[in-house]
């Protein structure tokens, strides 16, 4: 019986199994190929990824001479501003008895205008009356949230006034602040800047070409590049992004936009009469 012959429906049923099972076959076939192929790409993707970090731990970001800075960013890269809010041109001028306000501020940052709007009013008229100094650090980590590198710029722009016309230091802080470009967007032009330093009264020729020139551009990312590598100078505190505010070596947590908070933890930190 084995050697008969298989009637034309055996044949036709043999046909269709042999047919499915080659199917099946070339299936499994095809499905491996994929696999191979996905895990090809997996792996070579945590080469690139490893590649990358590689090379991002074995080549920082470059900083610029420390020592090249503004004349008056000479605390710890920050500027001091004292009675009258007038800017401390040499560490001889500082009063060790008052209490100093150390701000950490990038002038792209959202949440440093959240505290600036509410809290500079009364840090200027403590500051004024010569109850506290406030030391202003303008450093620039934030180019990549600009179209035109506006956090860099801005810091410039700051530093600028504070060297060549201080008496508009502040004014001029508060200025940027109110124009604050929104993220991802274009930043006032160097051109602009200058036009937004000359209607607060800023009229120095050489506060205007700093401004241009873009001078502390480059020494501001720097400080953008350095601050976070460090304890911040004279406190065991690590930085944890702008704005950073810290008085006596204690760092604020409050509410950032609550001006009776914060005067309530400067008074607890620092009181005075």
């Amino acid at each position: 019986m084995g050697n008969e012959k298989l009637t034309r429906n055996q044949q036709r049923e043999a046909a269709r199994a042999k047919a499915k099972v080659m199917r099946e076959a070339q299936k499994k076939n095809e499905a491996r190929k994929k696999l191979a192929i996905v895990l090809g790409s997996i792996v070579g993707g945590v080469g690139i990824v490893a590649g990358v970090v590689a090379i991002a731990i074995s080549n920082p970001t470059p900083n610029v001479d420390p020592g090249a800075g503004p004349a008056t960013a000479i605390f710890d890269g920050g500027v001091r501003v004292g009675k009258d809010l007038q800017v401390l041109t040499s560490k001889s001028q500082v009063d060790n008895n008052v209490p100093n306000i150390v701000i950490y501020q990038d002038l792209q940052c959202p949440a440093c205008k959240v505290f600036e709007t509410p809290n500079m009013p009364q840090i200027r008229e403590l500051v004024a009356a010569g109850k506290y100094t406030v030391q202003i650090h303008p450093i620039s980590f934030l180019d990549g949230a600009s179209v035109n590198e506006y956090s860099s710029r801005a810091a410039s722009a700051l530093l600028c006034v504070a060297d060549k016309s201080p008496q508009k230091f502040l004014d001029y802080n508060d200025a940027l602040y109110a124009i604050q470009p929104e993220e991802r967007t274009a930043g006032p032009t160097n051109e602009q800047l200058q036009a937004l330093a000359q209607q607060i009264g800023v009229s120095e020729q050489p506060a205007l070409d700093c401004i241009g020139n873009n001078t502390w551009a480059a020494w501001a990312k720097n400080q953008g590049n350095l601050v976070p590598t460090k304890k911040i100078p004279g406190t065991n505190l690590d930085f944890s992004g702008t704005p950073f505010v810290v008085v006596n070596g204690q760092q604020y947590k409050g509410d950032t936009a609550s001006a009776a908070m914060f005067l309530q933890w400067l008074q607890t930190v620092a009181p005075v009469s």
